[in-house]
């Protein structure tokens, strides 16, 4: 007798148990879990429903997963369907799936399912379809996810790349091993200057301090020309902490109990992700503060608590490949619907990377991909030694 496969949709993920959504999304990391999904509904400009995949003979286990949004406004440019669709050579209307928010997204799904991720693929498209789209498209996809698409006949174009430092655990010492030796002369000044400044330094929670925080978060997105009020930091901050706080990490830096820098960051699974500073540039910046509350305070913390990798995100790639970064890929993909083809594409070319930052740093099972142009004879002699 045929397996069936019920696909079910839920207009929020409220109607999904927090544990139940996680032991999928797991392997995925934080932007992939309960919280920050419920995090992302809560945002203004789009709606959303999320597609449930459970086999027939097994009602209760939840297979693939899958969120499918209706963006009537995108306030982030980087999310913009027009930015992804450039890179993927394609026009026309698609149903955004996956994530708004977050610069990465591993679709959640049980090891071996399949037939289980055809069926929810299937309904996904037929929901593209009904709303007159051409197909789904998803921003920032992971090697995993995009392999996945790509079997089933998705186009495929590198985005960019986000940043890890593996630390496996390992204590600040031997985290520095792993550098240059130049670069771990460096790091050992940086740090020691940081100590030097006599900051109170302290491990918060984040609803403990949003509201100190918000003000030197506005002045760094205001120095890096972004229109930034602190009211709104301050509720971004806020809604930030109600939907994820417990999994809220802020190292701070504190001048007679003022605050006066921190690092906000989330501890998920076996990973420490870092997803804001803030600073008062009236009172830092002259002791290597930014790197040791982003990079060499967690490290230590990682080293207590048994983590194993610093999660970085996109972007400043020099300065995190500095300090022990490698770099994986992120990919824009496109699935069309039935009866949308999509015109031939050339090979993905990413021959940038090894030229720019050495394949050391490149994780190949990452990034030569059947959808990839091959790196032969793309590093320069020299660059496999990565960033020094």
């Amino acid at each position: 007798m045929p397996i069936t496969f019920e696909v079910r949709a839920v207009p929020s993920l409220t109607e999904v148990a927090a544990t139940e959504w996680d032991a999928l999304a797991a392997p995925g990391g934080l932007y992939a879990s309960h919280a920050w999904l419920g995090s992302v509904e809560r945002e203004p400009g789009a709606g959303v429903e999320y597609l449930l995949a459970r086999r027939a003979d097994h009602p209760g286990r939840l297979a693939c997963a899958l969120p499918l949004y209706e963006v009537e406004t995108e306030y982030n440019p980087y999310y913009a369907h027009r930015r992804h669709l450039d890179l993927l050579g394609l026009d026309g209307s698609w149903t955004l799936a996956g994530a708004r928010r977050g610069y990465r997204y591993e679709l959640p799904a049980a090891p071996d399912t399949g037939p289980e991720l055809d069926a929810l693929l299937a309904a996904a498209l037929e929901r593209a379809a009904e709303r007159g789209t051409r197909g789904l498209l998803f921003p920032f996809a992971t090697t995993r996810t995009a392999r996945l698409l790509w079997e089933r006949g998705a186009a495929v174009a590198l985005d960019g790349a986000d940043a890890a430092v593996i630390t496996d655990g390992s204590s600040f010492d031997e985290y520095l091993r792993k550098l240059s030796s130049k670069r771990r002369i460096a790091v050992r000044h940086e740090f020691s200057t940081f100590r030097a400044a006599g900051y109170e330094l302290g491990l918060e929670k984040l609803a403990d301090c949003y509201t100190e925080a918000a003000p030197l978060l506005g002045q760094i997105q205001r120095k890096y020309g972004h229109e930034a009020h602190d009211e709104g930091m301050r509720e971004y901050l806020a809604g930030q902490a109600e939907a994820l706080g417990k999994y809220s990490r802020v190292f701070t830096a504190r001048r007679s109990g003022r605050l006066v820098g921190f690092s906000l960051m989330y501890e998920f699974g076996d990973t420490l992700y870092a997803r804001a500073v803030g600073f008062d540039y009236a009172e830092t910046g002259r002791a290597f503060e930014y790197y040791a509350l982003c990079y060499y305070l967690p490290v230590e913390y990682m080293h207590r608590q048994g983590l194993r990798r610093l999660h970085l995100g996109m972007e400043t790639y020099e300065a995190k490949l500095a300090r022990g970064a490698r770099l994986g890929p992120l990919w824009s993909v496109a699935l069309p619907a039935p009866g949308s083809p999509l015109p031939g594409r050339e090979p993905a070319d990413t021959s940038e990377w090894p030229r720019r930052f050495g394949r050391r740093a490149l994780p190949e099972e990452e990034w030569q991909q059947p959808w990839a142009a091959p790196w032969e004879g793309s590093g320069a002699p020299g660059a496999r030694e990565g960033a020094r």
